[in-house]
């Protein structure tokens, strides 16, 4: 069951959704392509992910395997940046937001920044996370279980709720049984891995905007199936979902929220030698 926390935030986020002018768009930044870094030629690729045909799905593929590529979570000194600010902050080619937070902006779940656990974070059998050593060694914690905290972990992001993992996959049915949360056509963001943990993806799906809405958690899902993912991790979306690529901001913004949120922490990916 989602913190009330989290069923109160959605609740005035779906409530403002009906206040606005049907006519109202959200702001899109002509300049979102990339530049040559994400073209995969140094292990980071941004591309459109097309599997429903009324949607805007950024996806970001990363190769862990690739020695350039390091990836950046927030310390606790972080706390309260945007994607853009911690972008621009930290020289990240690519970046989103991360854990769910409440009103302190305290991670809700297990959440690290160069190897530092911010204080009050915690795993539970309720949040899972993502989890990255200094040479991408990378996991996402399987659905309902508690890990222990390990002291080479540098990279920790926490999420509700697990999409994927080689024993379950969140469905329809899931869907329903959760309620608004998940069956309401959100924006998303949400990251997955391949089977042999060498490859990572992130998803930014937008909504909120006009005839453009997100996605369910099931569809969420389907959209980590059709990339070739073995585990998948949900995490803060509505107003927090952001994408950053080369310090701009590539996603449209609600249009009850047309300023960009600040979140608890991001994930970001560096490529050395850039």
């Amino acid at each position: 069951m989602l913190s009330k926390q989290i069923i109160a935030r959605t609740s005035l986020w779906i409530m403002s959704m009906f206040l606005l002018p049907s006519n109202a768009y959200a702001s899109w930044h002509s300049t979102h392509y990339p530049g040559p870094a994400l073209d995969g030629s140094a292990g980071v690729t941004y591309s459109v992910d097309n599997t429903f045909s009324n949607k805007r799905v950024h996806v970001i593929k990363v190769d862990l395997s690739n020695p350039q590529v390091k990836l950046r979570s927030s310390t606790a000194n972080e706390r309260g940046l945007t994607p853009s600010e911690f972008g621009k902050k930290t020289g990240v080619v690519a970046a989103i937001n991360g854990d769910f937070f409440d009103g302190l902006l305290q991670p809700i779940g297990l959440a690290a920044g160069v190897g530092e656990l911010w204080p009050k974070s915690a795993d539970t059998k309720e949040w899972s996370f993502l989890a990255c050593t200094e040479k991408n060694d990378c996991f996402i914690e399987n659905y309902n279980q508690v890990t222990p905290w390990r002291a080479d972990w540098k990279t920790v992001v926490g999420g509700w709720q697990i999409l994927m993992d080689p024993g379950f996959e969140w469905t329809t049915a899931y869907d329903t049984s959760c309620g608004d949360f998940c069956t309401i056509s959100h924006p998303r963001t949400a990251l997955g891995l391949s089977a042999d943990r060498k490859t990572m993806w992130w998803v930014m799906v937008e909504g909120r905007q006009g005839s453009l809405t997100g996605l369910t958690l099931a569809d969420t899902t389907r959209i980590f199936k059709r990339l070739g993912a073995e585990w998948a991790l949900n995490l803060d979306g509505g107003g927090s979902s952001g994408l950053v690529l080369n310090g701009k901001r590539v996603n449209g913004r609600p249009l009850n929220e047309p300023m960009e949120r600040r979140v608890a922490n991001c994930l970001g990916v560096l490529i050395e030698g850039n």
